[in-house]
């Protein structure tokens, strides 16, 4: 009797631990997290699934068309309530998470043969939702609007970038708009939602949202009118830089939104080279733009953004900014201060009423014409999101350039553009979205098939995988000259992705974007939230995403990433005038006059280094560069350094820092020690670049490693071991490299020579690079059960432990905080828990979605 009275026992904690586990899974991939769910009877059996998509949407009703309620990843287990065909044709399976329910596509689902049991709840409400109409409003709707008070909360300052005020306070809920560091809202009043977090509903201009309170630094003084308070607070929104005419016309700037383009640009505290410099920001960073102001040489866009935590203003050149959303001047007409560098915009000024109707739309084609929109097409631009809706839809994946789509149908969207429906494959299954028209390429363009008759091309690139074909033969019709070399390299892509990543191995800046860094523990240190860094302490690891994106040789087959691929070897075609276009605008222009009192000009001396070590001048004058920097900012070129006076490490051939001494010094040391074949010491600039010249010509370019990919990426050198001897550890150096490479091709039509690497079993998409600026931290910085003491000792590193309480105490009350503000954490609160082992599960998710869960044996 006691035997089978410890099993039963044993079978409930069973089931108290499924039910936990169950619940969890809603939490952590739902958006909101919140407390586990109490003990509930179930008493209904039902079939159970496993999702086969990476990232399914699980929606409110059996259309694609609905909101998505939560969602679901490869091999999560699903309860299977039931199934319904939908409007769309499909057939959608009704499922349950926890106490999650909602509908998905029957192909995103395997069925298994295991059975579940289900709140009888859950089953009665899957019966009677069947019966009502699907435009009937969901629970998760209702209750997602926090109890909120009634008077205005006073004004807040935006904290972080793209900043999402949605339709309702809820994580699930649709986005309003964007918003950014500094932006000024009206806070309309605050609560506590259904989440557990504190929200605010806000207004900016004339849109009305909710924001997360952590997001949002709150006034100190509260505004007592409401409508007083809105006036304020947008105008003050729409004031950023704003000024009165001679006229008394009230000028206001609308700010704008861009990213960094470029490696360590400079932050000046004014327009133009003489102000001081307040810091660095690099490729993806997030500004907010605040206008323009003319400098003595250019344009210089004013900008905000954050930088280690901290605010951050001042002006960067415009050639350095990538405007997604332009800046307005508004007085009694708009004029565009700064226009958006994504896509082309048509002032209604400009047009011809007859001409507005065709014209007005991105990519538009007049329908009158042609009849909707419809057929095969592919993808064009790299890392192009797909969305639910148009405009501002969830983000459904991202695609690359070749990517085919099958366009159903085209629409207009509030951003004034052309959208088209589409429907495509992923990962494996069927999916539909929408994309904008102008980065879709229709299947009848040119840009997808060779020219006619072209059939000796087709067999010269025959050896080539299909994702790479397309882009050939876009770049072959523009350029006929140009040869394409297959390389194969033998490798498994997944293994040579999986020893570039190794942490340390290629590096960014420390001050990109959080999703362009390495989470590996060698790289981020999750308990206090910071990155470590690498040589000299200016450079993180990059991630993995980052690395894929820039190894994947399909994202630069176009006009100025090609050149990564260009053999290296000299040729006669290679002139000083060619040269002297790669270094308009930079240190080494002109004439210089060495230590030994010389004078040359650095584009016929990389000419002639050139050539007389059998390498492309024109790689070594962009290498130069990429090493020096465009103003020739490195010491190693200045010959000024204390203790090295008079040296020079034009190409920083063993420059990276160890032994305690910078990057800098070594190369430098280098630099001084005696090599008669490569011209050491390099005590004048002639002889640092013949003898950086010849060192790349013996130990990378005869070896096989003759492009600028391949010096990156060392996957065809074996002799000096794979993934190793590789030139630079900067991840976008042979990118950057290539776009300077171009410029020496200007106007030119030239028989160049290309060897382009592939692997086995690439992905079938193009590696994607990543945009989100989330932060990644899943610890915990405290956790504790009451009448009891963890053990071992709390550490967020540790993810099991257990507790002891005595006999007689019927519940435990867990507590747990983030180590990142950013983080939400479920499975907080008081638990009922049963004599012997119970299992609890405590969860945190970081702002990017990943999550950490920590497991808790309580023994009563």
């Amino acid at each position: 009797m006691i035997n089978k009275g410890n099993d039963i026992l044993k079978g409930d904690r069973y089931i108290m631990k499924r039910r936990i586990i169950m619940g969890m899974v809603a939490i952590l991939m739902t958006q909101s997290i919140a407390a586990l769910s109490p003990i509930q009877t179930y008493s209904a059996t039902v079939s159970t699934g496993t999702v086969k998509t990476r990232s399914g949407f699980v929606r409110s009703s059996a259309t694609s068309k609905s909101a998505v309620s939560f969602c679901v990843s490869s091999g999560d287990e699903v309860a299977i309530l039931g199934e319904e065909k939908g409007k769309d044709g499909n057939t959608w399976y009704k499922v349950a998470v926890g106490t999650s329910v909602g509908y998905i596509r029957s192909d995103l689902v395997s069925k298994t043969n295991k059975s579940t049991n289900v709140s009888d709840s859950l089953v009665k409400s899957s019966k009677a939702a069947s019966e009502q109409s699907t435009a009937t409003a969901t629970p998760a709707a209702k209750s997602s609007a926090p109890a909120v008070s009634s008077q205005a909360a006073g004004s807040g300052t935006v904290k972080g970038t793209y900043v999402r005020m949605r339709k309702n306070a809820s994580l699930n809920s649709g986005v309003v708009t964007y918003l950014n560091t500094g932006d000024v809202v009206s806070i309309l009043a605050e609560g506590k939602a259904s989440d557990g977090q504190i929200w605010y509903q806000v207004k900016k201009d004339d849109q009305t949202g909710f924001v997360r309170s952590d997001l949002i630094n709150k006034a100190a003084s509260p505004v007592a009118n409401t409508a007083a308070s809105t006036t304020a607070q947008t105008t003050s929104a729409t004031q950023t830089a704003s000024n009165t005419d001679a006229s008394g016309v009230v000028k206001k700037v609308e700010p704008g939104v861009g990213v960094v383009k470029g490696i360590n640009v400079r932050i000046r505290s004014a327009a133009g080279t003489t102000g001081d410099i307040v810091g660095t920001v690099s490729t993806g960073s997030g500004l907010k733009l605040l206008g323009v102001e003319k400098g003595t040489d250019r344009d210089w866009i004013k900008i905000e953004t954050t930088l280690d935590g901290k605010a951050v203003s001042g002006y960067i050149a415009r050639d350095y900014v990538t405007v997604t959303k332009e800046v307005k001047e508004v007085t009694q007409s708009t004029q565009t201060l700064i226009g958006s560098d994504m896509s082309p915009t048509v002032s209604s000024t400009e047009q011809n009423s007859s001409d507005k109707d065709k014209t007005d739309k991105v990519g538009k084609t007049d329908k009158t014409d042609t009849g909707p929109i419809t057929g095969q097409a592919s993808i064009k631009g790299v890392g192009v999101r797909v969305r639910q809706e148009p405009v501002d839809g969830s983000i459904v994946c991202q695609l690359s350039t070749g990517h085919p789509l099958t366009i159903n149908k085209d629409t207009d969207g509030s951003d004034n553009c052309t959208w088209y429906q589409v429907s495509f494959s992923y990962l494996g299954s069927e999916r539909e979205g929408y994309v904008r028209s102008d980065l879709v390429t229709l299947a009848e363009s040119e840009e997808n098939t060779a020219p006619p008759g072209d059939e000796e091309f087709e067999k010269s690139i025959a050896e080539f995988p299909d994702g790479y074909k397309n882009s050939l033969r876009s770049l072959h019709a523009k350029h006929p000259k140009w040869q394409f070399e297959a390389v194969n390299t033998g490798l498994e892509w997944s293994s040579a992705l999986a020893a570039e990543s190794s942490v340390g191995k290629n590096l960014v800046s420390k001050n990109s974007i959080a999703s362009w860094k390495s989470t590996a523990p060698q790289a981020y240190n999750q308990t206090t939230n910071q990155w470590y860094t690498f040589d000299g302490g200016s450079w993180a690891s990059a991630s993995g995403e980052l690395i894929a994106y820039y190894m994947d040789p399909r994202n630069f087959l176009n006009e100025s990433g090609i050149y990564m691929f260009e053999k290296l070897d000299y040729s006669q075609s290679q002139t000083t005038a060619s040269i002297s276009k790669m270094l308009t605008g930079t240190f080494m222009s002109g004439e210089v006059t060495d230590t030994d009192g010389t004078t040359f000009s650095y584009a016929e001396k990389f000419r002639e280094v050139g050539e007389a070590t059998g390498v492309s001048p024109y790689l070594l004058a962009g290498r130069a560069l990429q090493e020096m920097g465009i103003k020739g900012a490195s010491q190693s070129c200045t010959g000024t350094v204390p203790g090295y006076e008079g040296y020079f490490n034009f190409f920083n051939v063993g420059a990276y820092a160890y032994g305690g001494r910078s990057a800098t010094v070594n190369g430098l040391i280098y630099a001084t020690g005696t090599d008669d074949g490569y011209m050491r010491p390099w005590n004048t600039r002639a002889r640092s670049i013949y003898g950086g010249g010849k060192y790349l010509a013996e130990k990378y370019v005869s070896k096989g490693q003759n492009t600028l990919y391949f010096q990156k990426f060392n996957v065809v050198n074996k002799e000096n071991t794979l993934y190793s001897h590789q030139y630079m550890s900067n991840i976008q150096a042979a990118s950057s490299e290539s776009s300077r490479l171009a410029l020496a091709y200007l106007g030119d039509d030239e028989e160049l020579k290309f060897r382009i690497p592939y692997y086995q079993n690439m992905p079938e998409t193009l590696c994607a690079k990543p945009v989100s600026d989330s932060n990644p931290n899943t610890y915990l910085a405290s956790l504790s059960v009451s009448g009891g003491e963890l053990k071992p000792a709390f550490s967020g590193v540790t993810d099991k432990y257990t507790v002891t309480v005595d006999a007689d105490q019927e519940t435990v009350e867990i507590s747990a905080t983030a180590v990142s503000a950013s983080s939400s954490v479920g499975g907080v609160g008081t638990y009922p828990i049963q004599p012997g082992e119970n299992t609890l599960y405590v969860g945190c998710k970081a702002q990017n979605g990943a999550v950490k869960a920590y497991t808790i044996t309580v023994i009563r």
